[in-house]
Order: C-alpha cells, then sequence, then structure tokens
C-alpha cells in the first residue's frame, strides 16, 4: 500500500512538474502574450457593460434617426414596412410592429427642419459612448467639445453604411450568388466605417493603418451575426410580440442590439492587442516598427 502510495504520489508530482514547464514555454509564444494581451484589455474595459451602454444608446439614438430616414426615403414606405422587410417578420409581427411605430406620412409631416436636427444632436449620445470606449482602450485622452462634429460624422457613418447595405441586399435579391456578395459587401463597408469612427472620434491619437485590425475584426464578427441574425431575429421578434406585444419586440430587439456592440467592443479589445504585439503579427498590423505612439499609449 505505501509503495502503491509513493507511485501515485510521484506520477502526480511529474504531471505537475511538467504542467508547470509547458506554461512556462507558452508564456514565453506569442500567442500567450496575445492572449494575455486580450485578457487584459477585456477585463479593463468591462465589455458586458460598455456592450450594455452602447446597444441602449443605438436603441435611443440611431434607431431615431432610422426611422426619419426612411420616412423620407425615395420609397416613401412606413419605418415600420422597412424593418419588417429588412428582419422578414410574419404578418401577425408585421402588424404588431406597425401598431406600434409611426407611419412614413405621418413622420414626414409631423417632423420638420427643426425636429430633424434635433433628432440628430440627440443622436450624438451614441457617438460619445463610442468616444469613451475608444479613449480607454487606447488609452488615450477625449478630445474636447471644440471638434463636436466627429460625432455627427459618425452618426452619418453609421446611418449611411446600414442605408447602403439595404440597397445592396435589395439590389442583389434573387441572385445566385447573392448571400456572397452581400457578405463581402458587408464586411468591407463595416470595416471602413469601425476603422472611420474611431479615427475621427480620437482625432487621430491613433493612425488609421493600425485601426484597420479591428475594423475588420468587428466588420467580420458583425457579418457573421447578420448571417445568424436573419434566423434568430425574426423568431426572436416574433415570440416577443405574441407573448407581451409591442413591449416583447423591444426587449428582443434591444438583446440583439446587445450582441452586435458586444461583438464590437472585443474586436476592438484584440484589435488593439494585435496593433501592440511585439511579434511578426504586430509588425504585419502596423505595417512598421513600434512609433511614438505606442509608447504613449501604453
Amino acid at each position: 500500500m505505501a509503495d502503491a502510495r509513493g507511485t501515485t504520489g510521484g506520477l502526480v508530482r511529474r504531471l505537475r512538474d511538467a504542467g508547470v514547464q509547458q506554461v512556462l514555454r507558452l508564456q514565453g509564444t506569442g500567442a500567450w502574450r496575445l492572449w494575455t494581451a486580450c485578457a487584459t484589455g477585456l477585463v479593463r474595459i468591462e465589455p458586458f457593460d460598455r456592450a450594455m451602454t452602447l446597444a441602449a444608446q443605438a436603441f435611443t439614438s440611431i434607431v431615431p434617426v432610422l426611422i426619419v430616414a426612411a420616412a423620407f426615403g425615395p420609397s416613401h414606405r412606413g419605418p415600420g414596412d422597412a424593418l419588417a422587410d429588412t428582419v422578414g417578420l410574419s404578418p401577425e409581427a408585421r402588424a404588431s410592429l406597425e401598431g406600434s411605430v409611426p407611419s412614413g406620412a405621418d413622420v414626414s409631416s409631423s417632423i420638420g427642419v427643426a425636429g430633424i436636427l434635433v433628432a440628430l444632436i440627440t443622436a450624438t449620445s451614441y457617438s460619445r459612448a463610442l468616444e469613451r470606449m475608444y479613449a480607454k482602450i487606447w488609452e488615450v485622452e477625449r478630445p474636447g467639445l471644440r471638434s463636436a462634429w466627429r460625432w455627427l460624422a459618425t452618426i452619418g457613418a453609421v446611418v449611411a453604411a446600414v442605408a447602403l447595405l439595404r440597397i445592396t441586399r435589395e439590389a442583389t435579391a434573387g441572385g445566385t450568388w447573392s448571400g456572397l456578395a452581400d457578405a463581402a459587401v458587408e464586411v468591407l463597408v463595416w470595416t471602413a466605417v469601425w476603422t472611420f469612427v474611431p479615427w475621427v472620434l480620437l482625432q487621430h491619437e491613433v493612425p488609421a493603418r493600425v485601426l484597420v485590425c479591428g475594423g475588420l475584426l468587428s466588420a467580420v464578427a458583425l457579418a457573421v451575426l447578420a448571417a445568424v441574425g436573419g434566423i434568430y431575429l425574426p423568431l426572436a421578434l416574433e415570440a416577443g410580440a405574441r407573448q407581451f406585444g409591442v413591449l416583447g419586440m423591444t426587449f428582443a430587439y434591444i438583446g440583439w442590439l446587445f450582441a452586435l456592440s458586444f461583438a464590437v467592443v472585443v474586436a476592438s479589445v484584440v484589435g488593439r492587442a494585435c496593433a501592440l504585439d511585439d511579434g511578426r503579427l504586430g509588425r504585419v498590423v502596423r505595417g512598421e516598427p513600434l512609433s511614438d505612439w505606442h509608447d504613449t499609449a501604453d
């Protein structure tokens, strides 16, 4: 019995020593450094709280602007019709949505130039939330109020991207390769948007070349979620409409906005970790050796 215990104890010690040696070897690899940087960045940014803030701001800021844009669009369809067609809702869920969202004629007749300006100014709360997130991720100071036009530029970029993607889907609908074409355009558009947004919000404190990695990761994540959302979102909205009416649809849509926001937050953190990596990956992302801004960011 004593010999068996001694043999077991020796085996446990050898396995423990082997595990420690393996961890020590991994700590010197680029993959370990990248993983550590990503984990540290996520803990520091608090992604769940940050994503919920962005989702709430998007729902109260971006969605009203999209409603106004749909009302004044060339098709003159109501915002409810536009959202129902985009998501692919059933007639029952469509009726619930149309009953809660004003028609295009009502919106266009009740909102004037002053109302549009107020909607745009209110929408900048989403831009300010993004600015706080990117400033914390990249560890730079937030710009002052003197360049508040950056907030409007951010809203314009996001709304224009949503409109462009919708036009693209309508143009390629029914085609043989429509799914792949839509995904490719979506990745290109969102890469441009999520590279431009932090670049303009941080007043060029971080080079655009360095931001491309985070923009590309955000775009790929959003494209994957868009494909998943084509199946999940109609089911979630219809289930919410059956159980709680418009309130249930609201909860489902905010939950989906949270998923999209969480993807952007995580992709931005991973993009920074890749950009500041000291190995080959970092050199590829930066396209050049570490510069002065790297030292100030850390």
